[in-house]
């Protein structure tokens, strides 16, 4: 591919990038209504709400420490879908899909310490939840993913037959790397730092205008790079690299978006006391047995 080519692939990639999440967002919304019977707002509607939050003239105080971190999870977030883009359109390079874990590690990270510098003691409680999640969640989803694009790509490279033990150890890695991909992206039931009325939903309170827009939006990135990892990981071993193969993960990254938004509905509430032990132990069995199909594989 020359550079030519390179370039307006990428440049194509990133573009949809950064607005298929608000529309992926409408989309949600207009799901969850038409599942619950209700009519909902226009697909479009997220994008309003945004364009309304930025034209807003209150702005809330202490609000440098917030534009510091929304920068950087920004910043990470966008150069992550770099990268994700660059894995089709240049190169099968495993090294693009670790430099995005890396990356969404700093985009969370930023954005789950936002909660805890607001003046506000129920955001600074909900901020909290978002810490325990964020390290049970994070940690899963970083070791799923790579142990399942370890196990792939040497499959695919090595040529090995697919024995019962390995197949036990990808399942199990994919299982893991899909939960966590869900956690992480904050729905129904791992939306617990907003889901309790006495926390009053503390930094949606807290702040207003163009900082809250900026908020939304880092966090529908969030969502958008989360999906778009889980896809790159799966089908990678299975393409190559071209524009055809940038527009299958995009479109396999729209799917897995509904997906999660069904699951969204059907699932209930969870305590805050509870999730976290579930996930862990949940988390615990599955890398378990994920490694120990592995080893056995090796060592047979």
């Amino acid at each position: 591919m020359n550079t030519l080519h390179y370039t307006i692939y990428s440049a194509i990639g990133v573009i949809i990038g950064l607005t298929l999440p608000v529309i992926l967002d409408g989309v949600e919304r207009k799901i969850k209504a038409i599942l619950q019977s209700r009519i909902g707002p226009p697909i479009t509607q997220t994008l309003y709400d945004l364009v309304k939050l930025v034209n807003k003239e209150i702005k809330p105080i202490h609000t440098s420490p917030f534009i510091l971190l929304y920068l950087l999870s920004f910043i990470a977030t966008s150069i992550a879908s770099i990268y994700m883009v660059e894995t089709y359109v240049y190169t099968l390079e495993s090294i693009y899909i670790t430099l995005g874990l890396s990356l969404l590690a700093v985009s969370l990270t930023s954005l789950t310490l936002t909660p805890l510098l607001v003046p506000n003691p129920f955001s600074y409680a909900g901020g909290m939840r978002e810490v325990i999640l964020a390290l049970i969640n994070e940690s899963a989803f970083i070791l799923s993913t790579t142990l399942y694009a370890t196990i792939t790509n040497n499959l695919v490279q090595l040529k090995s037959a697919t024995t019962p033990s390995i197949l036990l150890s990808i399942t199990t890695a994919a299982l893991t790397m899909f939960i966590s991909g869900y956690a992480l992206t904050g729905r129904v039931p791992f939306d617990m730092a907003e889901a309790e009325p006495e926390l009053a939903s503390g930094v949606l309170v807290e702040f207003s205008g163009s900082l809250l827009a900026a908020y939304m939006y880092c966090n529908l990135l969030k969502r958008l790079l989360v999906n778009l990892i889980i896809v790159s990981v799966t089908v990678t071993p299975l393409i190559g690299e071209s524009a055809y193969s940038l527009a299958a993960v995009y479109a396999l990254t729209i799917v897995l978006w509904v997906i999660f938004a069904i699951t969204a509905v059907i699932l209930g509430r969870s305590r805050i006391d509870l999730a976290p032990r579930t996930l862990t132990k949940t988390y615990i069995l599955l890398l378990a047995l994920s490694i120990t199909g592995l080893l056995v594989h090796a060592y047979a």
